[in-house]
């Protein structure tokens, strides 16, 4: 049985392991034939005309001057509130609703307070424009009051007839999780005939910056692509803004990583059609840009908004979604699930050698039990990271802010400083406490065969949360082959694969960092995603449990460095 120890890096069968990338390779070849094209803009019969920006400017600054505190809940918010009811009231051919409901801002309960018009139409499809008017720093002159000045003016602008049914909502709480949003929508008497939202989002910027159409969502699901383009092709026309499409690497990281801010986001993770407009990109802004307001842009960008809504009155059909998920590639829409049959591919080959290896492993009582225990050891001490991450939430130390927050009111400080060593004390007191005989014992044999496994199988469990995660994961699966070869398992290769296996979950989070702006707070705004669940307690696991066995395998390659195991030309035979 000793010798059968010593060459346990004959378990692996790369005969199998080659032969299970097939399904990889026909999964490459079923994407390339499961391309849509991407729908056409939606287009207006005629050209907005009623829209009056001067006025929509001049309710911006009153908003901004009369009510600069407008927090959630706020007398601030309640006074502006007022202020549109009573615009929405002279409105002859509408009718004014209110909605109340519980939100939270700054970890406190609050009233908040949705104002409804309602324009009825003949058709039986109903469009939705929406604006919150909260503003959690500032006055806002830019982001909210502008949103709600280009809102009452809308309700005058769309008074003419049309065939849908119009609903205008002043919503609170969008800069604290966007409950009103929520609340608005699961209310509707007709939600089913939601054809699209519309969000109106810091439309009054001086500088301006894309994308000017926000479709990010909350959840793994991509906005209706039809809506998106006619979004894009009315402010491209009345705004001269164009919206670049990002890179695919980005959308799908974005996928990987649900990370979308605004009102629109956890509207399309529900399935709702939406999109959002913006002067000023989709992260919200702050200091001296969100009060530096723009009579130009909150005209030009209103009477997008309107272009769109017409557009969408116009059209016969709804808005052609495409695919659930997808990736934008020039004209073709590359669809979800085509990413999610090539993630679980791309793991197979990996989970297919490991247990395998492991069956065999147990054939021989190699000790692969005492292998797979001595291989989840190593990951406890993340674990004890991650407890200590959640411990931290529950006390209130680390924020929980419901996404979509705003990453500006949560900036790396002092708090984030305390909380990343508190997590890093915990992690080296569980790897200290884990000094018991099992965790000490010196490695089994059989190690890399059952670090496989777990690594495999933390992939597979991504997979079942999230199918674009694990795509990003994947590599991370294959780092114990190289352990178990004998030509291939010292130091070097293996410390460059499970290097190389990092580089695209590290690429995908720098790449949603990028995308939101959050430079140096990035790290703190995954954190607080992660103590709020947006990132979820499944996904960390597994995630921890992967990065355990990538340490493992690199401590396992140097501590068996410059050790040869003797071959067996008949097991060589068999079982390579």
């Amino acid at each position: 049985m000793q010798a059968g120890i010593r060459r346990l890096h004959l378990l692996i069968d790369l005969r199998l392991y080659r032969l299970s990338f097939i399904p990889a390779l026909l999964a490459v070849v079923i994407a390339m034939f499961s391309l849509e094209g991407v729908p056409d803009a939606l287009q207006p019969v005629d050209p907005p005309t009623t829209f009056e920006g001067d006025r929509a400017a001049g309710v911006a600054r009153q908003i901004a001057s009369a009510a600069p505190d407008r927090t959630p809940g706020s007398a601030g918010d309640e006074a502006i509130a007022d202020l549109v009811r009573s615009r929405f009231d002279e409105v002859p051919a509408g009718a004014v609703s209110e909605q109340t409901l519980e939100g939270t801002h700054d970890g406190e309960q609050v009233s908040l307070r949705n104002v409804l018009l309602t324009l009825p139409g003949e058709a039986g499809e109903t469009i939705v424009v929406t604006a919150g008017r909260d503003s959690a720093r500032g006055a806002g002159a830019a982001t909210s009051a502008a949103a709600t000045g280009i809102l009452v003016e809308l309700a005058n602008a769309l008074r003419v007839s049309h065939e849908k049914t119009y609903v205008l909502a002043s919503t609170s709480g969008s800069s604290s999780g966007a409950d009103g949003i929520r609340a608005l929508i699961d209310n509707l008497p007709e939600r089913d005939s939601i054809e699209a939202v519309i969000v109106i989002s810091q439309p009054g910027a001086e500088d301006r910056r894309p994308p000017y159409v926000v479709a990010t969502s909350d959840a793994e699901t991509s906005p209706n692509a039809q809506l998106v383009r006619t979004a894009e092709g009315t402010v491209g026309i009345q705004a001269a803004a164009t919206t670049p499409t990002e890179g695919a690497f980005t959308q799908l990281a974005r996928l990987a990583v649900p990370s979308g801010i605004g009102d629109q986001a956890p509207l399309i993770g529900d399935g709702i059609d939406a999109v959002a407009i913006s002067s000023a990109g989709e992260r919200p802004l702050a200091g001296e840009q969100a009060e530096a307001l723009s009579g130009a842009s909150v005209d030009e960008f209103g009477r997008a908004i309107q272009s769109a809504v017409d557009a969408l009155d116009d059209a016969v059909e709804d808005p052609v979604h495409g695919p659930g998920a997808y990736l934008e590639l020039g004209e073709n829409l590359l669809p979800g699930w085509a990413l999610a049959l090539l993630a679980a591919t791309l793991i197979l080959p990996a989970l297919v050698a490991a247990v395998d290896a492991c069956a065999r492993a147990a054939r021989r009582e190699l000790g692969i039990g005492t292998a797979f225990a001595w291989g989840a050891a190593r990951s406890l001490p993340l674990i004890g990271g991650l407890a200590a991450l959640y411990a931290l939430a529950l006390v209130g130390a680390i924020p929980r802010p419901p996404f979509p927050f705003d990453p500006g009111l949560y900036e790396l400080g002092a708090r984030a400083v305390i909380s990343f060593v508190i997590m890093l004390a915990a992690v080296a007191a569980t790897a200290w406490f884990l000094r018991s005989p099992l965790a000490a014992r010196r490695a089994p044999e059989v190690a890399p065969s059952a670090l496989g496994a777990l690594a495999a199988l933390s992939c597979a469990l991504i997979w079942l949360v999230n199918p674009y995660l694990a795509l990003f994961a994947a590599p991370a699966a294959h780092v114990w082959v190289l352990a178990s070869s004998d030509r291939l398992r010292g130091p070097l290769p293996v410390s460059a694969g499970a290097a190389l296996a990092c580089v695209l979950p590290v690429a995908a989070l720098l790449a949603v960092a990028e995308a939101l702006g959050l430079g140096i707070d990035a790290p703190w705004t995954f954190t607080l995603m992660v103590a709020d669940g947006q990132i979820g307690l499944l996904t960390m696991v597994a995630a921890a449990f992967l990065a355990g066995t990538l340490i493992a395998l690199v401590a396992l390659a140097f501590r068996r460095r410059g050790s040869r195991a003797p071959t067996d030309a008949q097991e060589s035979s068999t079982d390579v």
